[in-house]
């Protein structure tokens, strides 16, 4: 079981010092999340990620190449070692333009990754939020099996690949919408997608966003505190509402397939 949830807007950091100053002193950011290998830098560098005065979350959703960098004993080590508060781990690449055998194979892959370390991150201390991953209901499945069995309340759903070939928006809703019919998860986390205007078309179960959008609303660069802090409420105002507005059912955006 989750020991808490991570919900609203999530920053997503990198290792620079005028975001980690942001993010520590604007008292409405509550969490932020930063991938492994910004996690890693800034350990190098001999920054105590504990001194952040906000809730860590590592993530793994990276670009493919990054990821194949990774591995599950390597990903728990540096949470425990960053003192991390929660992890979105073992992210593989998968597509629909995949050989079915390889998603299926990847996925298994994925979820066997899951059940063997997860215990280990609830020892240390370290909440999971695992990712759904799989193009059909059956790939997805496999996953929801182990979410289950894990007993896990949130989930995770990484939205970048919807934006990285075109603009294709309602085929992410429709996704979000059919995960949420198939599993009805407590909260589901949207990674790589924080509109303020578009969050109310999805289901009740998104209950947060995190990624980079907060960097449109506030230059981290030039802000001043008080300017930083005016500007992020605002916008974690406007995006938290979102999130708040019940939504239309599935069967409005009809069925779309074509992307995990």
């Amino acid at each position: 079981m989750q020991s808490s949830c991570f919900t609203g807007a999530i920053p997503r950091i990198e290792a620079k010092r005028e975001q980690l100053r942001i993010a520590s002193e604007v008292d409405e950011i509550e969490s932020v999340m930063l991938n492994l290998r910004h996690a890693r830098l800034l350990e190098q560098r001999g920054v105590d990620l504990a001194e952040v005065d906000a809730r860590v979350i590592l993530t793994s959703t990276m670009d493919d190449e990054r990821c194949e960098e990774w591995f599950p004993e390597r990903e728990l080590r540096l949470a425990e070692r960053v003192d991390a508060d929660a992890v979105v781990p073992f992210d593989r690449p998968v597509y629909n333009t995949d050989h079915r055998s390889k998603r299926l194979e990847t996925i298994r892959v994925y979820v066997a990754d899951l059940k063997e370390f997860a215990p280990q991150f609830r020892e240390a201390g370290i909440d999971v939020i695992p990712l759904v991953k799989g193009t059909t209901s059956y790939e997805r499945g496999l996953c929801y099996e182990v979410f289950n069995e894990l007993d896990w309340t949130q989930i995770a759903f990484y939205c970048v690949q919807y934006f990285s070939y075109g603009y294709r928006y309602q085929a992410l809703l429709a996704r979000v919408h059919r995960i949420a019919a198939e599993y009805d998860p407590d909260d589901m986390m949207l990674i790589g997608f924080q509109s303020e205007n578009k969050l109310s078309d999805f289901p009740p179960s998104v209950t947060g966003a995190a990624g980079q959008r907060w960097r449109r609303k506030i230059d981290p660069r030039d802000s001043s505190l008080s300017v930083a802090t005016h500007r992020y409420r605002k916008w974690s105002a406007e995006l938290n509402s979102a999130l708040s507005i019940s939504q239309q059912p599935l069967s409005a955006f009809g069925s779309m397939k074509g992307w995990a």
